[in-house]
């Protein structure tokens, strides 16, 4: 069974963090923001599949968009529903100072 993928909106960030250099990932606070929301997505995929997942280790700066990908993949791939997915990755996209469409209906808040 494959995992759904994420909106065109979520792809795009996806996209741009991937080519993102150790120095645009200083700007500001978008490793904090980003670890956090890598943590929100593991906690999200233990809630619907029931597995016990440790905290989201610091792999280092290049890493970070790896494992937005990896976790993303896993929630999805966990049952969590793809809008809960999509309303972490429009937050860390607001965080990370790109807008994103947040009108899709979904607040799985």
């Amino acid at each position: 069974m494959n995992a759904p993928v994420p909106g065109p909106q979520s792809a795009d960030l996806l996209r741009r963090v991937r080519a993102w250099n150790v120095s645009a990932w200083r700007h500001a606070d978008r490793i904090a923001q980003t670890r956090s929301a890598l943590q929100r997505l593991a906690d999200l995929a233990g809630a619907h599949d029931g597995l016990s997942r440790p905290a989201v280790p610091d792999a280092g700066v290049h890493a970070l968009a790896d494992q937005l990908h990896v976790l993303v993949d896993d929630a999805l791939g966990s049952g969590a529903p793809a809008g809960e997915v999509e309303d972490i990755l429009a937050d860390l996209a607001t965080a990370l100072g790109g807008a994103q469409n947040r009108s899709r209906g979904h607040s799985g808040r």
